[in-house]
């Protein structure tokens, strides 16, 4: 129950907070740094350790992959052969990146600490305690996101792009690219889309989607609880369009277009995970991103008791996930149990 009890401490400290807006800072700095030496001080916990174990031997036989793929997360390895630091080491770059990025979106929130509670369920446990090229992906990906609503074209790209080194899934999100300049509109729209189907073209037709239908599409490999994963990520987006799309036009207009972009994006990875559920997975846990930056902003859409129940309910939500996931699932126990760090 080490992982539900983390949690609970979590909200708790989460919740004795709200009114005390400097103790919140506080506990927010503490909380990322705590949840960075629980992810990567971890030893032998999260589903990929062997798998990348076997990477990492590769990396000191200089054994480079045939495909020429995701180059940074190999000459992470390298590195750590380099200055001979044990493998474990390679959890502690993946999580650092992870929260680094992270950090640097939910800063952009209203209640960066509610963000950072809410990542932990799922998106913490199932992707930085197990996957962790996409978990270095993903930080990266955290600083496109806040390039996309500065406006900086060069920078998202240049993120993505560094993303894709790790990962090349996160490829897909240069497909926003377009959009980021100009108004939202659906003549916007519609010229984006004009504009992005090269991008769509060469994805399809690149060794990229050869890779990804080779590995995930049609094939054992699974990928257990997709569905139900990526159908909460679908609700998330669901629920912003229908409810709060026209409230949240208003009070952050910054960030609107590109939360609005990506809430389709959201809602078509719940059928995709019926199709192939580990790519349906891997797109959804980036999405993840956005999912939260919804859910921690419910509160902010509402005023009186209701702003209390918008709160709450996003972690009622997430917390009986992981309870259930705790009690029933023979996955969990086999990977996250018992917790164990090398420190």
């Amino acid at each position: 129950m080490t992982y539900f009890l983390t949690y609970i401490a979590l909200l708790f400290g989460g919740l004795s907070t709200r009114k005390n807006v400097n103790l919140r800072g506080i506990l927010y700095y503490a909380c990322l740094f705590g949840l960075f030496i629980f992810v990567g001080f971890r030893y032998r916990v999260g589903c990929d350790w062997g798998g990348y174990l076997v990477i990492f031997n590769s990396a000191r036989r200089n054994e480079l992959f045939s495909s020429g793929i995701e180059p940074a997360f190999f000459a992470a390895n390298q590195f750590l052969h380099y200055f001979e630091l044990e493998y474990p080491y390679i959890n502690v770059i993946a999580s650092a990146g992870f929260f680094v990025g992270l950090g640097a979106l939910a800063r952009r929130q209203p209640d960066p600490l509610n963000f950072l509670v809410l990542a932990f369920p799922i998106l913490i446990l199932n992707l930085a305690m197990s996957a962790l090229r996409q978990s270095l992906a993903f930080g990266f990906l955290c600083f496109a996101f806040n390039a996309f609503v500065d406006k900086r074209l060069g920078w998202y790209v240049g993120f993505v792009a560094i993303a894709m080194t790790f990962h090349t899934s996160a490829g897909a999100f240069l497909l926003l690219a377009p959009f980021i300049r100009g108004d939202f509109s659906r003549k916007r729209i519609a010229l984006g889309a004009l504009l992005a189907l090269p991008g769509l073209y060469y994805l399809m037709t690149s060794t990229f989607y050869e890779m990804y239908a080779r590995r995930y599409i049609g094939t054992a490999t699974e990928a257990f609880g997709a569905p139900f994963r990526t159908a909460l990520v679908a609700a998330s987006a669901i629920t912003f369009l229908w409810l709060f799309d026209r409230k949240w036009k208003e009070l952050f207009p910054s960030d609107y277009k590109m939360v609005k972009l990506l809430s389709y994006a959201m809602i078509a990875v719940f059928p995709i995970s019926f199709l192939s559920s580990v790519a349906g997975d891997r797109f959804g846990y980036y999405l993840s991103a956005i999912q939260l930056v919804i859910l921690a902003r419910l509160p902010f859409m509402v005023t009186g008791r209701r702003s209390t129940w918008w709160y709450m309910a996003p972690h009622m939500v997430l917390g009986l996930t992981l309870l259930m996931w705790v009690l029933r699932s023979s996955l969990f126990e086999k990977c996250y149990v018992p917790y164990q760090t090398w420190l």
